[in-house]
């Protein structure tokens, strides 16, 4: 009988573990779910992922609808599980038109300061219309922060025409060329 009550009192134990990793996840979808209630949404073109070195965050580079950059949005933190996700789903995406659910959050260092944060991403699929080929250039000079030289290099690497129209495969592979973009 003794193997009995100790066969119960494991299965006890392992019941109780579980429950309570559970009751952990339940408060962790929790929070999760009023993140994405309270997030900002928008449509945009997911063009390149980069990751600071200082933070470790993913920083996501969006093409909105009326054909510009939007500002950095950034994941949370790449030595995070969430973030650590969330950036490798936003490079599974890069070329894909998304629906980009974003939080202003207080920055930790400096609480007068916010940062636009990705919550989720939803996949609407490739991004299959051309770019004018203007829009294209004043994509890559803005990525470039105003740098024409550096600009140019990336565009000419990349094989960017000088003129007609590009897609949005053409226009990631310059941006990924930018100095400051991650491998």
């Amino acid at each position: 009988m003794t193997w009995y009550f100790k066969l119960a009192a494991a299965w006890t134990d392992q019941v109780r573990e579980r429950a309570v990793s559970l009751y952990v996840l339940g408060d962790t979808v929790g929070q999760d779910i009023a993140r994405l209630d309270a997030a900002k949404q928008f449509t945009a073109t997911l063009l390149d992922v980069r990751v600071e070195a200082t933070s470790t965050r993913g920083v996501l580079v969006l093409r909105n609808t009326s054909g510009e950059l939007e500002q950095p949005i950034r994941t949370d933190r790449g030595d995070s599980e969430a973030g650590r996700a969330m950036i490798e789903r936003a490079r599974a995406l890069v070329g894909h038109r998304v629906r980009v659910y974003r939080l202003n959050e207080r920055m930790a260092s400096n609480a007068k300061l916010e940062v636009r944060i990705v919550v989720h991403l939803a996949d609407y699929g490739l991004d299959t219309d051309p770019i004018h080929e203007n829009s294209a250039k004043q994509n890559v000079l803005a990525a470039a922060e105003g740098d024409t030289a550096v600009a140019q290099h990336a565009r000419a690497e990349a094989g960017l025409p000088e003129s007609g129209s590009v897609t949005v495969r053409q226009l990631a592979d310059a941006l990924a060329r930018l100095p400051h973009a991650s491998g």
